[in-house]
């Protein structure tokens, strides 16, 4: 028995290929989730004056288009779970940029953008408007826009499976 192969009756990785691991480099959810990083850490410094990060700028610009609207229609339409989307609508029910109230039932809460809402959202529109077309032209508006496409059909395929 090698000094490399002592243990490996309890070892989880023993037979494993190393060529095989390297593969792992490659790993959809790693990457996409990598690339939202950057993205979102991009987006968070263009916002940082306005006091907004990206994500919450994307739960006021929905809320904006769709709204009023059902708590589990928004999470469904950013595609979060409702309990996430809560916590992250919190800070922004604070700062009077939402409303949540309930619905027709106890079940039900209701999200609406405020006027102060509208206010910050008109705010922040130009650092993300900035920042968009930054990304745009860092990959070039034709790879960007296939990016994009790619992206939303395998969002759509995984949620039909």
């Amino acid at each position: 028995m090698t000094k490399h192969n002592k243990g490996n009756e309890n070892n989880p990785l023993a037979g494993l290929d190393p060529k095989g691991l390297a593969e792992c480099s490659e790993c959809t959810c790693f990457n996409m989730r990598k690339a939202a990083r950057v993205v979102t850490q991009l987006f968070d410094d263009s916002m940082r004056l306005t006091g907004l990060r990206g994500t919450q700028f994307a739960l006021l610009v929905h809320t904006c288009v769709m709204g009023p609207i059902a708590l589990s229609k928004l999470a469904e339409a950013m595609v979060t779970d409702r309990t996430t989307l809560a916590r992250n609508l919190e800070l922004l029910e604070k700062n009077v940029l939402v409303t949540v109230e309930d619905g027709d039932d106890r079940r039900t809460r209701i999200i609406a953008i405020t006027d102060d809402g509208r206010k910050k959202l008109a705010e922040a529109f130009p650092c993300w408007k900035k920042t968009q077309d930054e990304i745009k032209e860092m990959m070039g508006r034709d790879e960007w826009s296939a990016m994009i496409s790619l992206v939303s059909r395998l969002v759509n395929q995984v949620q039909e499976r």
